[in-house]
């Protein structure tokens, strides 16, 4: 990855963090969608969901495309939520040493309950099958 890529995934602040999760939750999204979803006590102004989804469209993150009815715009996420997680854990770990990187993976997976390293062991396999090797 490029650097601009590695920019491109980083949620700046909790906003955008909180915008990414609402679109990701409703899979297509109007800014006045958002807004419904933060409580009422601390509903951001419609602008300012409005320019920090277009950051966000700037960026890559979302993409964005004129609403059937209206003028308002639809957004979507370019990526879907667990891709997104894949691609930033990727970025972090790209340039590390290999002993570095196993570390990183191993903390990830110590956190996973039983029935969760049963799936990763078969997906695990399942990779290796395809990729030629038993």
């Amino acid at each position: 990855m490029t650097r601009g890529e590695r920019q491109e995934l980083d949620l700046r602040g909790d906003l955008q963090t909180e915008i990414m999760t609402s679109v990701w939750k409703l899979g297509r999204a109007r800014v006045e969608d958002v807004r419904a979803l933060q409580p009422s006590s601390r509903r951001s102004a419609y602008n300012t969901i409005q320019t920090v989804m277009n950051r966000l469209v700037d960026r890559g993150l979302l993409v964005r495309e004129r609403a059937r009815e209206g003028k308002a715009y639809v957004y979507r996420p370019r990526y879907e939520e667990s891709e997104y997680v894949a691609r930033a854990i990727n970025e972090h770990l790209t340039g590390v040493s290999p002993d570095t990187r196993k570390a990183a993976l191993l903390t990830l997976v110590e956190e996973l309950d039983s029935d969760e390293l049963d799936e990763i062991a078969r997906l695990a396999r399942t990779v290796k099958r395809r990729r030629g090797r038993p």
